[in-house]
């Protein structure tokens, strides 16, 4: 039988929301049918035409037993405060939440959960909750059932009808006991108590991200900006933006803390400058743990090198506030017959070609996200014959007029635009080289029923990239190590994401996996690359979508 694995989905997150006392089972998946009353109102209010597969269940157990899931990465997860607190800006979001109080919609999306969380300074005790909505055994079906491994001698990967989880902390704010608390030797040993805690209750924690998308988790380190979906939505998300600068001496600490404990850092939410600190700190304390970087998108391009940097690609750079405003380029690489060259986003949440250097060096995990503005999917309009949607840019061309080219938009602290040497705000001397948006808006005129496989390739485009810095790097055994050890799926799945449509859910993985493995052995061919010898596409689909995964949790286990 074909298994699934995946380094970082929730089972209970969306359940956070529902109405107290009246708490929607994560066994049973949110369906379009539970949100009817409020959704054409809500698809209004994000601007996004296909938020229902956002606020629907991608990946509840129930939908991942039956879609044949057998071992998954559950992020422990408390709600941004700042998240929450951006999301309530917006007074008619909070007006319809008001507006379906009393209606199934308003038992799924609860006004009342949201102002609790906003008063919420427990964030522990917010994961406590989240894990006594998941019962061990489906009160549904009866026969299914989850288990939380701790050992190995726990796994069968033979047992029917059983999803196994292992744990992750997405946010070490979410370990905490007192957000109100500012001193980080205190919060450090917090952190410590409720991990106690958590082995107490059988909780096996695997990685831990150091930070998540707001300033909670300071005293450690900065976070990349993550929340540009919601800025485009008109969502005050200011406070979102990173302010601080790289990694703390507290945040030192914490890396040694969670190496005594066994839990691998996850680098996903670090600023680039956090990240680049952090190989340091491992280097010069001879740490050579495995990296995670659990449901990530790739930049496609090196940081700093000789040949091509990340200046060498930004669009424009502008002060606002504590941060510098700066529209990036999509970097495109690897060609697709009959479809634009697909552009990555190179945006410094996602991963420098340096960053996927040290998950590779410490032999770690990759999670790749099914999340297709993190995969560098943008959609773009024309407006009339000579203007463009606000993430297209023009740039002129050397004797061959001018170009339109795709563009992302950033946020960095001052503080570390100044230490990562970007003060040149003239535009990037490749962005040549960046995505086509006419190309782009031309194929959405033209082809607007069926683009889901431009986004498919944008997926491709990240394995792709790998397999050619596995080459670059260690020639043949480069591009084995990268397919058959590092590589997995880390879809991100039910953490309000737009999925790629071609696998909105977890009940279209079998389908993904099937297009992967009929289109991109042909695809690596184009793109003058190579796989393994004696490893078959079919075998390298069951290591990226279900193998690598499975062995790198049990080789974490006693």
């Amino acid at each position: 039988m074909t298994h699934f694995f995946d380094s970082h989905l929730h089972l209970t997150l969306k359940n956070q929301f529902s109405k107290k006392g009246n708490s929607t089972s994560p066994w049973k998946a949110i369906t379009k049918e539970d949100l009817k009353d409020g959704l054409p109102e809500l698809l209004k209010i994000f601007a996004l035409g296909l938020i229902d597969k956002m606020f629907s269940s991608q990946s509840s157990p129930d939908l991942l037993i039956q879609s044949n899931y057998k071992l998954v990465v559950m992020p422990l997860f408390a709600p941004d405060i700042d998240l929450v607190k951006s999301l309530s800006s917006k007074k008619v979001f909070m007006k319809l939440l008001d507006k379906y109080r009393n209606t199934r919609f308003g038992t799924v999306l609860s006004i009342d959960r949201y102002q609790d969380l906003l008063k919420e300074k427990n964030a522990f005790s917010i994961v406590e909750n989240d894990l006594a909505l998941l019962p061990e055994n489906d009160p549904y079906q009866p026969g299914r059932k989850v288990v939380f491994l701790t050992a190995k001698s726990q796994w069968n990967e033979a047992t029917a009808n059983t999803l196994y989880v292992v744990c992750s902390v997405e946010g070490i704010h979410s370990l905490r006991s007192n957000l109100g608390e500012k001193n980080g030797a205190v919060i450090l040993e917090d952190i410590r108590r409720n991990l106690k805690k958590l082995q107490n209750r059988n909780i096996k924690v695997l990685m831990a991200n150091l930070t998540h998308i707001d300033g909670m988790n300071s005293a450690f380190c900065n976070q990349a900006y993550a929340m540009d979906g919601m800025r485009v939505s008109n969502f005050d998300e200011k406070d979102l933006r990173p302010i601080h600068s790289g990694l703390t001496d507290f945040g030192n600490k914490l890396v040694t803390l969670l190496e005594e404990q066994e839990i691998c850092t996850d680098i996903k939410h670090m600023s680039p400058q956090a990240r680049f600190q952090l190989y340091k700190y491992r280097a010069a304390h001879s740490i050579t743990s495995p990296l995670v970087s659990s449901h990530s998108g790739l930049c496609g391009i090196r940081f700093q090198s000789d040949s091509e940097s990340f200046s060498d690609y930004i669009y424009s750079s502008r002060k606002e506030g504590d941060c510098y405003r700066v529209k990036v380029g999509k970097p495109a690489k690897y060609k697709f017959n009959n479809f634009p060259s697909p552009g990555f986003n190179a945006t410094t949440i996602n991963l420098f070609d340096e960053d996927i250097k040290a998950i590779y060096d410490s032999d770690g995990l990759l999670g790749i996200s099914l999340d297709e503005r993190v995969l560098g999917y943008t959609k773009a309009w024309r407006l009339n014959q000579d203007s463009f949607s606000d993430n297209v840019g023009s740039i002129t061309l050397r004797g061959m007029g001018t170009k339109k080219i795709l563009t992302d938009t950033d946020f960095l602290s001052n503080e570390e635009n100044k230490a990562l040497g970007l003060f040149n705000s003239t535009k990037g001397k490749l962005l040549y080289k960046c995505a086509d948006a006419k190309e782009l808006t031309d194929l959405i005129t033209g082809n607007s029923t069926d683009i889901a496989p431009h986004q498919f390739h944008h997926f491709l485009n990240q394995i792709l990239h790998c397999v050619k810095l596995g080459k670059d790097w260690d020639g043949v055994a480069g591009v084995e190590k990268m397919l058959t050890k590092i590589l997995c799926i880390g879809s991100d799945f039910d953490g309000l994401i737009e999925a790629i449509d071609w696998c909105t859910s977890c009940e279209k993985i079998d389908f993904l996996k099937k297009k992967f493995v009929k289109e991109f052995e042909k695809t690596i061919i184009t793109n003058g690359l190579f796989l393994p010898q004696n490893w078959p596409i079919d075998r390298i689909a069951n290591r990226i979508f279900y193998e690598n995964g499975r062995d790198f949790v049990l080789s974490r286990l006693k």
